[in-house]
């Protein structure tokens, strides 16, 4: 059954995609496309950690969206990781990690844009490795310096105030930053695996927070060939309104699954009449 809004045809009012939007279902809505969507964090070391020429690539945490494991991989299960003079040797670690970044068609990370893959090619550039391939990414921290103007845009102040179930891993004491830099410099594994930790919940509260912010994210790339779906979940859509855009107007859907709003490709009318 249809209604009209500003003369064009619009399917009636569904009050699910309402009650699901006042549940918050839409904050935990998978995805319903055959898109591999990675997710991705890492944590360095080194003189310098935020820069790849006077760090290293300790940890690199990755989870595919809508999967149940969260995955960790650390530089000291490779062989011969560190040697006597000090130095760690992250190749091995970064083509691992080279190899789970080609199979993804969407890469999502939080401030990732800029520092983690920047990091991790700086390092392949250094190794002599090949890039990563240009795949496209969603930085969750960008969205939401887009979409709101919240007090910071950091990730656990970002899950605190959206109340998502996963929150960002606390740490234990002050001189976890940089007391773990300098023991995994000195070949402390133990450090290693405490950055491990505090990656892989990194990684699961990213999830959370991508599914969040999917809905405002208008930029996000269609990922689902059938344009009847939702392009970012792959969810049913109902039409509501009209978008117009320039000189053209489209029909407007929102998504019943995870609430977010785009419109058509194919203009209702070319030219927009002067009359209307």
């Amino acid at each position: 059954m249809t209604t009209s809004i500003g003369g064009v045809p619009t399917e009636k009012y569904d009050e699910t995609v309402e009650s699901a939007t006042k549940k918050g279902q839409w904050r935990t809505s998978l995805p319903k496309n055959k898109a591999k969507i990675l997710l991705i964090d890492c944590e360095s070391g080194g003189v310098n950690a935020l820069k790849s020429d006077l760090g290293f690539l300790l940890v690199f945490g990755y989870k595919w969206l809508g999967s149940k494991e969260t995955h960790v991989l650390t530089v000291d299960q490779f062989p011969g990781w560190f040697s006597r003079s000090g130095s760690i040797n992250d190749k091995p670690l970064l083509k691992a990690a080279l190899k789970i970044m080609e199979e993804a068609d969407l890469l999502v990370g939080h401030f990732a844009s800029v520092f983690d893959r920047r990091f991790i090619q700086g390092r392949c550039a250094i190794h002599g490795l090949t890039p990563p391939p240009p795949t496209k990414m969603r930085d969750t921290c960008f969205i939401a310096r887009s979409a709101f103007n919240f007090s910071s845009n950091r990730l656990e102040n970002l899950c605190n105030v959206l109340k998502l179930d996963v929150k960002k891993y606390h740490k234990d004491c002050p001189d976890e930053w940089p007391g773990w830099w300098f023991r995994a410099m000195s070949g402390d594994t133990k450090a290693i695996h405490a950055m491990a930790k505090y990656c892989r919940q990194d990684v699961e509260a990213l999830e959370a927070l991508y599914i969040a912010l999917r809905p405002y994210d208008n930029p996000h790339p269609r990922l689902v060939e059938d344009h009847t779906k939702c392009g970012s979940c792959g969810g049913d859509v109902q039409y509501r309104g009209v978008a117009y855009v320039g000189q053209h107007k489209y029909r407007r859907y929102i998504c019943k699954s995870c609430g977010h709003w785009d419109r058509e490709r194919k203009a209702l009318k070319d030219v927009i009449d002067d009359s209307e």
